[in-house]
């Protein structure tokens, strides 16, 4: 679990910013799509039609969505409900956890879950049109 919040702790540490009344939330989202890319990595490796709508194996986009919002609203009650944010903030800010190099491997493993789904579609000959 302290992998995931310091997760959390590196993009809410680059959206606090002025101009950003909710880094929070723009922190969560990361989060959230992460998880989503995971995901899609995942059952692209084990069904490759999965987002085709007449052969795919969860054909319903519509469940998709329910489930990126239903993961959305996980990850806000675990990260960001009541508070929390400020206290993994405060907790990390000090943290011997926080180097350079453990937040670029941040931001390279959020940068790897997105291309991922995307090279393994494109491997799958012809799947992105």
């Amino acid at each position: 679990m302290i992998y995931l919040r310091f997760y959390y702790f590196v993009f809410l540490k680059s959206f606090t910013k002025p101009e950003n009344p909710a880094p929070w939330f723009s922190a969560l989202l990361v989060v959230e799509l992460s998880v989503f890319f995971l995901i899609a990595f995942m059952l692209l490796l084990s069904d490759r039609y999965f987002l085709d709508g007449d052969r795919a194996m969860f054909g319903y986009r519509g469940f998709g969505i329910l489930a990126n919002v239903a993961a959305l609203y996980v990850l806000y009650i675990v990260l960001a409900k009541n508070g929390k944010s400020e206290a993994i903030f405060s907790e990390f800010v000090k943290h011997p956890m926080n180097t350079r190099k453990n937040k670029i491997t941040c931001w390279i493993i959020w940068v790897a879950l997105m291309l991922l789904p995307m090279a393994t579609a494109t491997i799958f000959q012809g799947y992105i049109a």
